[in-house]
């Protein structure tokens, strides 16, 4: 194969290179006093400020004849504040003109050309006197032309510039593959540090919690308070811990990826040949190789992790109680998913902390029935209507006992309260539609109906019993598009007990599954039958871990799928579930925050 240039090119290259750079320059007028027979290294010295130790930039020629950069000049006057200054060479006081520093005589002799020249050649180190033009493809790195002669003499060379400018094109392509690297490991130390946060405020959110509950307890929950808020600590510690440990790694692996960055870019704006080809073999082979990124890029986010409390019960009686009033802190560990929802909070409701909502009902004219199962200063606990905004329309009181009425999806009323199964309010007068009423007689068995209004009246309504169940006291239900299957949230039967969601088919007596979640801290306290990502899906809301669950039914078994929107810091003790005609998913949580979760397109 034939050398990339014959030694006759280079030789007539490089003498050509060398006599373009060793043009004729008065030296003595430019820098005042280095000899202009002087060669190599010490004529790029000739081109150098003295006072920035870099090739002159806009040189600016003082009466003494000492020459230096005009950016030099400046910062020099700016310090001394004076009408005049010394000149750094000779000490020779220097007048500065009406015009300032700007206003003395540019060095003409200093050629542009010259200086470029000098700002772009890198001189051999063994040959002081030699530029370093060529390029040893065989031993991959720069050389002079005395190098080419000895002891590169029979290596292929190459013409350096040409080398350089492959090189600056692939590092112009590394360049974009670091900035999506760091863009990418941007949104994760973003992600990180929200989720430490989020942590945190949680903690906080937890310790508030625990600290109002002892202070209604005072010295029977003094040992209960302090284990909880210790073992918040611990557990806190530890997310906060393992958070913070990927957070560093992350962030360190940000401040590689942003060095090499600015490295290559640095190269690719205003590096030497060296310079160029040093990164580009760092981006091949080095820290920026592909597969290096590739190590620092691919640990992404797979869960969230939140402290909650879960409730746990001790052998004594008194201790069993306030531990159970209290709960104990535990991590619960949520997979991260693709975005599914947008949520957003409407507005609060309520008396403060100690609000629950027990039920929603969305109206389509963007009005919403509230029911309260407590109100503080109340005997009652009445549904309440509401705009969008959360001004109220009006109160319906004396409302006791559980949600019992539940419409299919895009109906435009709905169910809100009963009394022993009574019916306080329910349908739009010029609404006619089916929906379901469970009516619990707090003994073995309850009974679906189906409840139709007859007239305009919606008081006058026509109930079919459709079957009767065997269940506890039920919390809330709902019922699938089918209507074959019902899904009840039933109250624990015994003091410190857990509710249990159980999955009815109808006709059937007794559950045909009854829903394992994921954690034992689960508190389910609704279901919904929801739409989502093109497919019915069952939604549990869970006060245990500040959660909603998604749920399929497979065959007859209800199966934990994945958590809505997970960690989401608006979501905290869901107490009741609902949807509007528009799709939307209204969310009621603790402390009255009603929130609505939108699916994404």
């Amino acid at each position: 194969m034939a050398r990339a240039c014959g030694l006759d090119n280079v030789l007539l290259r490089c003498h050509n290179s060398l006599d373009s750079l060793s043009g004729t320059l008065p030296v003595s007028m430019a820098t005042g006093g280095t000899p202009p027979h002087l060669a190599g290294e010490e004529r790029k010295e000739s081109l150098i400020c003295s006072l920035c130790l870099e090739v002159f930039t806009c040189p600016k020629l003082l009466p003494c004849h000492h020459t230096f950069c005009l950016t030099c000049l400046k910062d020099l006057t700016s310090r001394q504040g004076t009408a005049s200054f010394s000149c750094p060479q000779c000490r020779l006081d220097v007048v500065i003109p009406a015009g300032g520093v700007a206003a003395f005589q540019s060095n003409f002799y200093l050629r542009s050309e010259d200086l470029e020249r000098a700002r772009n050649k890198t001189m051999c180190m063994t040959h002081p006197d030699q530029n370093l033009d060529l390029y040893c493809a065989d031993c991959k790195q720069a050389v002079c032309l005395k190098w080419v002669l000895t002891k590169h003499k029979q290596h292929d060379t190459k013409d350096l510039s040409e080398v350089a400018t492959e090189a600056k094109e692939q590092l112009k392509k590394d360049a974009a593959r670091l900035q999506e690297a760091v863009s990418y490991m941007t949104d994760e130390v973003s992600a990180e540090s929200k989720e430490l946060k989020d942590v945190q405020d949680k903690k906080a959110a937890l310790q508030a919690a625990i600290k109002r509950k002892h202070a209604t307890l005072v010295a029977l929950a003094n040992k209960v308070r302090d284990v909880s808020l210790a073992s918040l600590d611990t557990v806190s510690g530890e997310i906060e811990s393992q958070v913070s440990k990927e957070l560093d790694i992350k962030q360190n692996n940000l401040d590689e990826l942003s060095l090499l960055q600015q490295q290559t870019q640095q190269a690719i704006d205003s590096g030497t040949s060296c310079k160029l080809l040093t990164v580009a073999k760092e981006m091949r082979e080095g820290r920026g190789s592909p597969q290096a990124v590739k190590n620092l890029t691919s640990d992404k986010r797979k869960y969230v992790r939140r402290p909650v409390l879960n409730r746990e019960m001790t052998e004594d009686v008194i201790e069993q109680s306030i531990t159970q009033f209290f709960g104990s802190v535990q991590k619960v560990q949520m997979e991260t998913v693709v975005p599914e929802v947008t949520v957003k909070k409407l507005f609060s409701c309520g008396d403060g902390d100690d609000t629950e909502v027990f039920s929603l009902c969305p109206k389509d004219d963007d009005t919403v029935w509230v029911s309260f199962a407590q109100r503080k200063a109340k005997e009652d606990a009445p549904c309440e209507r509401f705009d969008i905004k959360g001004a109220s329309l009006g109160t319906q009181k004396n409302c006791f006992g559980k949600q019992t009425y539940k419409c299919l999806g895009g109906s435009k009323s709905m169910c809100t309260i009963t009394e022993t199964g009574s019916l306080v309010q329910t349908f739009d007068k010029s609404q006619k539609s089916t929906t379901f009423e469970l009516t619990n007689i707090l003994a073995k068995d309850a009974y679906i109906k189906s409840v139709k209004v007859t007239s305009e009246d919606p008081f006058k309504i026509e109930h079919t019993l459709l079957f009767s169940i065997e269940v506890g006291t039920h919390r809330a239900f709902d019922v699938d598009s089918s209507e074959q299957l019902f899904v009840v949230v039933e109250e624990a039967q015994s003091p410190g007990g857990q509710r249990k969601v159980l999955l009815y088919r109808r006709d059937q007596h007794t559950p045909v599954s009854t829903y394992t979640p994921p954690t034992a801290a689960c508190q389910p306290s609704d279901v919904c039958c929801y739409r989502l990502g093109g497919r019915e899906v069952l939604l549990v809301a869970d006060q245990g871990t500040d959660s909603v669950h998604v749920l399929h039914v497979k065959g007859d078994e209800l199966k934990f799928d994945r958590y809505l929107a997970p960690g989401c810091p608006l979501l905290v003790q869901p107490t009741a579930l609902n949807t509007d005609s528009k799709g939307r998913l209204w969310v009621a949580c603790r402390g009255g925050n009603i929130l609505t979760f939108t699916p994404i397109a």
